[in-house]
């Protein structure tokens, strides 16, 4: 009994931290579109007309899964889609450290190139575990869409 309750407040914490980080990630993106729409842009994957369009969707992304998932509001939908993002930034760097691209990164509101790829790429494979991780608690929970 004492463990599953536990397991429930760690899972409330890690939520609530998962939702405050990504809320802090995107309020420090909102002025700095330009900086996010240009790793879209060096990643060459898609045409340049789209990375603004794309970016400013990115951010609000964001903004719309940390919001819930603080609230725990539409959980399971929220980490999904938290999963669906954080697979897409793992893309956007696994295929660039790939290609041999030279790519900045405007992380946590400070734009840097990315010089150590698989650490930065070992991060996003940990945000999306994380993400997956709230998406199996929301499903266990017995949360709707």
């Amino acid at each position: 009994m004492k463990s599953a309750l536990a397991a429930k407040y760690a899972m409330h914490l890690f939520r609530t931290g998962m939702g405050l980080f990504l809320l802090v990630v995107g309020v420090l993106k909102i002025g700095q579109v330009a900086d996010t729409a240009t790793f879209i842009t060096r990643s060459d994957i898609l045409p340049a007309w789209c990375s603004t369009p794309l970016a400013c969707t990115g951010i609000a992304m964001e903004l719309v899964v940390s919001v819930c998932l603080v609230l725990r509001y539409k959980y399971l939908a929220a980490a999904a889609w938290g999963s669906v993002m954080c697979a897409v930034y793992l893309f956007f760097y696994a295929q660039g450290w790939a290609r041999g691209l030279e790519l900045s990164c405007n992380c946590l509101g400070v734009q840097h190139e990315i010089v150590d790829y698989p650490a930065d790429t070992a991060l996003r494979v940990l945000l999306l575990a994380g993400m997956l991780l709230l998406v199996w608690d929301a499903r266990r929970a017995g949360r709707p869409l």
